[in-house]
């Protein structure tokens, strides 16, 4: 290819170029002048739109507020129609409640009582007067309600509630206690959670069903405990026998009882009213077991010689107890306010009272309780009650020692001084025990025999009937410190294999006790001495024949120990000395010296040597009417002196 030819292929590409450049210049131009009259017509719509939005908005808010209305309308006439279907419902549920209320009706009339509630509460932000008469009829109806529930609630809780027999009372084992039928304490448990859902309810009336409980329940327990009521109560007639006293099984069953009614508690009532419930029934029953033991302390305060063993029987089962009347009144929630405790203190307070009351009562010589004498010198009657009481003490050693400590070592002997403000408590002897009531014991002792010796000041004119009285006396206390197990190691401690003479025993009435004794032999000393006699002696030898003043000598020894024998019989056989084993002491005593003494006078002017037949052929003839003097021999003798101080 030339020159020429390239330079003329190239013109025509770039005329071509020109040509298309040309092309696209005047398109572009049409476009833009399109492009500007669109924008011209979105500008002139924009405006348009504008003047639109400004005309509908007022339109738009317009509508809102209609529809909004139009939703409270819709609201309202709902909410009126509910408040007229319950002006309606009021009295349909009126006429449910006013039936008759039969235990097979119970579900449905509790699901009207369900819809009443829910109706008050929804009457109660009503604020129309008519709404305020539904409301009021709706309560009306409720209270109807719950009365005819109250009604059905006692009736099944009292057909359920009857009074235990005494065996099932005093059982060891409360599964002893029969159980309520399932069936009524499924229904007993369903109307009070609706009686409690009641009570709740601020649109309604409180029920007082839960007052009904509480007097139904405590009614059965106290009941059910009335046998032990009324036997505690029951003056004891004779002596106390340990572990006999009423009062006991009363404790021990009111307290199984009591846990019986935290579990019936439990199963039919809300555990909201658990605590309420359960000491409003147990409270009225244990209220009258504190004034039952409350009396008991004010007669044994009158009986306590008799009646002692009852208060510290009662103190060791309150002791003993105490834990569990704890629990139970910790289950009441009144852990401040232990009846039970109250209770032991004064039981307590009136064994340490009768303690005072003993030593004072022995040392009281001006006593009318004690005032008459036995006219036979036998023991006194205070003698006996106090030994008999001491014996009673001793069944109860560890608890009369407890209360010693608390009145404080020989504070028993100022009755009107503060026991807790002296106290002086003893550590344990050698024997193991305390010395309290050694003490004790020594001081009584030494009081009865200090009255004693002054109430035998009586037998002003009868020195043998002092002397028997106080032998009496001496010897019953010796006997019964002895004869009662334990007293006497009490008394002297534990080694009293050897004695010592200055032991308390032996000061007190053992050394009084012989003394006594001798100087009652006293009384045949004339009858003895005109038993003593003397041989005669004449030339020598001994004499065969009385004169004259000798024989008269016999007949005044004979005639003078008749006349003081026959005295002795008739004064002293009105006498008596009961115990046994002291008349044979001190007759005994009186035969050793005078029948011996009796038979050798007789062997010697009677015939038979004393063995009887009287005044036939005597040794020494001293009269010849032997009968006249000889009235008595050996053996009439010996049983008449056996006979004395049998008058008991």
């Amino acid at each position: 290819m030339t020159a020429t030819e390239g330079i003329r292929e190239n013109k025509t590409f770039l005329d071509e170029e020109v040509a298309e450049l040309s092309s696209l210049t005047t398109n572009l131009t049409k476009a833009n002048t399109a492009s500007t009259k669109m924008v011209d017509i979105l500008n002139s719509f924009d405006t348009r739109l504008g003047s639109l939005q400004t005309s509908v908005m007022p339109i738009h808010k317009s509508t809102q507020t209609l529809t909004r209305l139009a939703g409270n309308m819709n609201q309202t006439v709902a909410a009126l129609e509910a408040i007229l279907s319950y002006f309606d419902l009021a009295a349909q549920e009126e006429a449910i409640v006013a039936r008759p209320l039969k235990e097979q009706d119970l579900q449905p009339y509790l699901q009207s009582i369900a819809r009443i509630r829910e109706y008050l509460r929804a009457m109660s932000s009503v604020k129309l007067k008519a709404g305020d008469r539904v409301a009021q009829q709706l309560k009306r109806s409720l209270k109807v309600a719950a009365g005819k529930l109250n009604d059905m609630f006692k009736l099944l809780l009292t057909q359920n509630s009857q009074p235990l027999d005494l065996k099932i009372v005093t059982s060891t084992d409360r599964k002893d206690i029969p159980s309520f039928p399932s069936g009524a304490v499924q229904t007993l448990a369903t109307i009070a959670k609706s009686l409690a859902e009641i009570d709740l309810d601020p649109n309604a009336t409180p029920t007082g069903y839960l007052k009904q409980y509480c007097e139904i329940r405590a009614n059965n327990v106290i009941k059910s405990l009335s046998p032990l009521y009324q036997s505690s109560l029951v003056e004891l007639k004779g002596v106390y026998e340990k572990g006999t006293s009423p009062f006991i099984p009363y404790t021990t069953s009111l307290l199984k009882l009591c846990r019986n009614e935290a579990d019936l508690a439990d199963t039919l009532l809300d555990p909201k009213l658990l605590s309420l419930a359960f000491m409003g029934s147990i409270m009225p029953p244990i209220e009258q077991w504190v004034e039952t033991g409350k009396t008991i302390t004010r007669r044994i305060l009158k009986t306590y010689t008799s009646e002692v063993g009852i208060l510290f029987d009662v103190i060791e089962s309150l002791e003993s107890s105490m834990n569990t009347f704890e629990s139970v009144f910790g289950l009441a929630r009144r852990q401040k306010d232990n009846d039970a405790m109250e209770l032991l203190k004064t039981f307590k307070a009136t064994a340490m009272r009768t303690f005072f009351d003993f030593i004072s009562e022995v040392r009281n010589q001006n006593n009318t309780k004690y005032q008459a004498m036995p006219l036979d010198g036998t023991v006194h009657q205070l003698t006996s009650d106090t030994l008999n009481y001491m014996r009673r003490l001793m069944n109860y050693q560890p608890m009369v020692e407890s209360i010693l400590n608390l009145i404080g070592d020989g504070n028993w002997n100022n009755p009107e001084g503060s026991a807790s403000q002296n106290r002086r408590s003893q550590a344990p002897g050698r024997s193991g025990r305390s010395p309290l009531l050694q003490h004790y014991f020594a001081d009584v002792l030494e009081a009865l025999v200090q009255n004693i010796e002054a109430k035998s000041r009586f037998y002003k004119k009868g020195q043998t009937l002092t002397q028997l009285f106080l032998l009496n006396n001496y010897f019953y206390i010796s006997k019964s410190v002895r004869t009662t197990p334990g007293l006497l190691e009490v008394i002297n401690g534990p080694d009293t294999g050897n004695q010592p003479l200055n032991s308390l025993p032996s000061a007190v009435y053992e050394r009084p006790l012989k003394q006594n004794a001798d100087q009652y032999q006293d009384n045949w000393k004339t009858c003895v001495e005109h038993l003593m006699d003397v041989t005669y002696v004449q030339d020598g030898g001994l004499q065969q024949v009385l004169n004259s003043n000798q024989r008269q000598m016999v007949k005044d020894k004979f005639k003078n120990f008749n006349h003081d024998f026959d005295e002795l019989w008739k004064t002293q056989k009105q006498y008596s000395i009961p115990d046994v084993d002291l008349r044979a002491m001190v007759l005994r005593d009186v035969n050793q010296v005078l029948i011996p003494m009796y038979d050798k006078f007789l062997a010697k002017y009677a015939s038979s040597g004393g063995s009887g037949g009287v005044g036939a052929g005597a040794t020494m003839e001293f009269t010849k009417n032997v009968q006249k003097y000889i009235r008595y021999d050996v053996s009439m003798v010996k049983d008449m002196v056996n006979q004395f101080f049998t008058n008991s």
